[in-house]
């Protein structure tokens, strides 16, 4: 037998047919074929297959190209025109499951752009910094040197630690504190009260805060500097030029007068330092006592660095624990000092500071529910092609009769697939586009819709997947198919196991059901949170603000002068005053134990009508008496972590206190914090003096101590006067002051407002997949029942009852939902675990709630089911057995 001889690669050859005209390939071809044979004589098979493949390369370019009239075969416009019209008639045929295809995937698609543009922006956080990757924010975790036992690590840091380090570390290049505190900001006639943030002179150096108006090399460099953002420039300026105006700041009781030197332009919505007000750092030894400026024990700034740039990251926290080492007192514990680099701030919730932060767990929710109704949708698209593809058996056939290849079938069900994903991404764009307000009101953010080339390119390449997918898939089923059965539009036993499309099915249906569970699960949660008891009143309690003077005697008497005013009106219960507020976090101090670890205690100054006010309840002892100053009371937290048996006769344990004092009540827990922790043992004292001496530390955000805030109890009945009232009096008697008031319950709420935000946005995106799945379903089934209507006919004429068909047509997906629910329960039990483990008080997850939810929907899908089953069934025999 002769060997065959050797031919150029097929592929070439093809390839050359595709691009090269039909009046030249026959001679371009039969040249090279010709070189090739020639080749192969002299040169060898290798270098002949080469040469030919070279040469068929070269003929690729524009002289060959645009002989064929910008219609190489390769695409040819009047074959996608024709399988264009194809899929434009398929769509009108099958109306209503070209509709829900293309609503499915025009809400998943719109939901998911939204979310990436909120994350996003999440992740534009302090990316505007030409120093990001230099810059860093030092923190410090205390171990006990014997035990090795961790305590909390923190981002809340000394004062004198950022100066220490920079200069004793060479690694690093500069250095800024930044410190916050109230003050009352005076211009003319306004008075506001501002948040004042403290920065060194470096700082707008170091970051790149832009700056309107001003020079940021010497904006803070006279101390009496101020930097004002630009909505603050607006407020007291209006539309001058604020640059070398004059503004008046009261710190504490110190009056201060500053001049503008310096507008931020906006850019808050992407930095975690919130700036509004910019002063010199020397000013904020008026906010803090004198031995707090110097010393390493009490955490009340944060201190940035930024390294120079032959920094070797690895080695800098070692010679910064070191450098601090150098300065601190030989003590059980060593405060060990990180560094954390500025970009993380933002998403770091382990390390926490003055700066606000976002849970990366909830962009993770978000993230991961938009791509569950993705998958929804694109479960939906995928089985309602399958199952239409049975209907075109006949159709396919015949073209295959007819010489179809099945190359031009998978093109045609392929394009068939992009139109209808490319209908639905151009709705998504309009609906995102339309909707991206109401969605960034929804999560409190500012949404750009921006579409650039990489999201367009990202869109391009996820419509022609899906399209691929479906047409390969529906190919894969009809091609498959014998082509005289499929002209009769008959199908193998084999080819009826539709194992994929009853997988999706499940799939589809467990994500269902999860998200079911999660949305009922989190509003419960949200619900029990709102309806806790807090263990005080706070309906109609009124909070002021009363100015920031370190004078215990002068606010005392501030606070008399204005209960004597306020009791004239009856309306008005009870008068308090207290030195933290509900809104922000309460002073914790700390107190060095025997056993060489510290007791966090946490700490509030309060007035001798603070309990009746509050109406908070005692469970022990008396509350404060006339002339008493050492008293204390203390909650039960308190006495449970000390495991005392009756706290009357106790001591705040600790090897510093130098004067006794005496625990003359307890009272109990009431919510001072969030609920997301348990209650922390707490002090109330009218004096601090009663404990000071045992202090050893503090994580503060108010100190020093001393009555802040006027608490003032409302009676029931009209309100309105009531407030005018008290606002006259006000004025009277504090006008340096602002006037300005919080209701403590509406403070609350909005401390849950985030946790309510992203409640109902878990809670309506979960109900939004769970409506594309039953989208999905419906269409499913109103598919099986057309499909089956022809058989249906034939059992009633052969005596089938409704009931026999109803439960002919359901029992399948019965048996699949009920897969989907057995499937669905432990995943969802424990993702809400996690979830739960991050409230101290939770609701209970009970196996019975799921069974109930998961027979709801499996009877909610039985009762669609026998609607459609039943209406198929009425059909008149005669009818149905006509039906193709």
């Amino acid at each position: 037998m002769k060997d065959r001889k050797p031919s150029p690669p097929s592929w070439a050859i093809r390839f050359l047919e595709r691009f090269c005209p039909p009046e030249l390939i026959e001679g371009i071809l039969g040249d090279l074929l010709e070189a090739f044979d020639d080749n192969l004589h002299h040169r060898g098979k290798r270098k002949a297959t080469l040469d030919f493949v070279l040469h068929v390369f070269r003929l690729f370019h524009p002289t060959i190209l645009f002989r064929n009239h910008l219609n190489p075969p390769f695409m040819n416009t009047a074959i996608i025109r024709n399988h264009l019209l194809i899929a434009f008639r398929q769509m009108r045929k099958h109306w209503s499951f070209a509709l829900i295809n293309v609503i499915g995937l025009s809400l998943a698609l719109a939901f998911l752009m939204l979310t990436y543009f909120f994350i996003q922006q999440e992740q534009s956080y302090d990316q505007f910094h030409e120093n990001k990757a230099k810059l860093f924010r030092l923190y410090h975790t205390a171990i006990n040197k014997e035990t090795g036992q961790m305590g909390n690590q923190s981002a809340v840091t000394s004062v004198p630690l950022g100066e220490v380090v920079a200069a004793d570390v060479p690694a690093i290049k500069t250095f800024s504190r930044v410190a916050s505190s109230s003050g009352v900001v005076r211009h003319g006639v306004n008075l506001n009260k501002e948040t004042i943030s403290f920065v060194d002179p470096q700082f707008l150096q170091m970051f790149s805060f832009p700056l309107e108006l001003g020079d940021p090399n010497t904006a803070l460099s006279a101390p009496q500097s101020i930097v004002l953002s630009k909505a603050l420039a607006k407020k007291y300026f209006g539309d001058q030029d604020p640059l070398a105006k004059e503004l008046e700041i009261s710190l504490n009781d110190s009056l201060l007068k500053v001049v503008v030197t310096g507008v931020l332009a906006p850019i808050k919505e992407s930095s975690s330092l919130q700036l509004d007000c910019i002063l010199p750092f020397d000013h904020y030894g008026v906010i803090i006592p004198a031995k707090m400026l110097h010393s390493f024990n009490f955490g009340v700034v944060e201190n940035y660095i930024q390294l120079r740039e032959e920094a070797q990251l690895d080695l800098l926290p070692s010679s910064l624990t070191v450098a601090v080492e150098k300065m601190t007192k030989e003590s059980e514990d060593r405060l060990e000092i990180g560094v954390q680099p500025l970009v993380d701030i933002h998403f770091d919730h382990k390390i926490r500071g003055n700066t606000p932060y976002t849970n990366p767990q909830k962009l993770y929710i978000l993230l991961a529910i938009a791509l569950l109704i993705l998958i929804v949708a694109l479960i939906n698209f995928i089985t309602l092609s399958s199952g239409q593809a049975l209907g075109r058996l006949p159709e396919m056939g015949l073209r295959r009769t007819l010489g179809a290849r099945g190359r031009q079938i998978r093109n045609q069900l392929i394009i068939e697939g992009f139109v209808i994903t490319s209908i639905a991404a151009a709705l998504a764009l309009w609906l995102a586009y339309f909707l991206s307000p109401n969605f960034g009101y929804l999560i409190d953010a500012d949404l750009n819709f921006r579409i650039g080339w990489i999201e367009i390119l990202w869109l391009l390449l996820l419509l022609m997947g899906l399209a691929t997918i479906s047409g390969l898939g529906q190919a894969g089923l009809l091609l498959r198919h014998h082509t005289a059965l499929s002209l009769k539009g008959e199908f193998s036993g084999k080819f009826k196991r539709q194992w994929f499309n009853e997988g999706l099915i499940v799939f589809q249906f467990a994500l269902s059901i999860m998200l079911i569970l999660g949305a009922f699960h989190i509003q419960q949660q949200l619900n029990y949170i709102q309806a806790m008891d807090l263990g005080f009143e706070e309906e109609r309690l009124l909070e002021l603000p009363l100015g920031d003077s370190p004078d215990q005697q002068k606010m005392f008497q501030k606070v008399e002068r204005l209960r004597e005013e306020l009791a004239r009106n009856e309306q008005i219960l009870s008068v308090s005053s207290s030195m933290n507020n509900s809104k922000d976090p309460w002073t914790e101090l700390f107190f060095k134990q025997t056993d060489g670890g510290e007791a966090g205690l946490y700490f509030n100054q309060v007035d001798r009508e603070y309990m009746e006010t509050m109406e908070i309840e005692l469970i022990q002892g008396k509350s404060f008496p006339p002339q008493m100053k050492r008293g204390i009371l203390v909650n039960e937290a308190l006495v449970q972590h000390f495991g005392w048996d009756n706290a009357l006769i106790q001591q705040i344990p600790g090897i510093n206190f130098t004067e006794p004092h005496e625990i003359i009540g307890v009272f109990k827990d009431f919510h001072f914090s969030s609920l997301h922790q348990k209650v922390e043992p707490l002090i109330l004292a009218i004096d601090p003096a009663a404990v000071s001496s045992g202090i050893t530390g503090l994580s503060t955000y108010v100190w020093p101590p001393n009555l802040y805030t006027l608490l003032i109890r409302i009676g029931p009945g009209e309100i309105g006067a009531t407030l005018r009232f008290i606002e006259d009096r006000w004025q009277e008697l504090s006008p340096e002051t602002p006037f300005e008031f919080e209701f403590v319950d509406q403070t609350l709420a909005a401390k849950y407002a985030e946790e309510k935000r992203w409640g109902t946005v878990v809670t309506l995106s979960s109900w939004f997949g769970i409506f594309i799945a039953w989208l999905g379903l419906f269409a499913l089934i109103n598919l099986t029942v057309r499909k089956r209507t022809r058989e249906l006919g034939i059992r009633k004429v052969l005596g089938a009852s409704t009931a026999s068909l109803i439960h002919l047509l359901s029992s399948r997906y019965l048996r699949l939902l009920s897969l989907s629910t057995l499937l669905a329960f432990p995943l969802a039990w424990y993702l809400l675990s996690r979830w739960l483990a991050s409230f101290s008080y939770r609701i209970e997850l009970t196996p019975m709630l799921f069974l109930i939810i998961g027979l709801s929907v499996i009877l909610l899908t039985w009762t669609v089911f026998s609607i459609q089953s039943y209406q198929a069934s009425r059909v008149n025999p005669v009818t149905a057995m006509k039906t193709e």
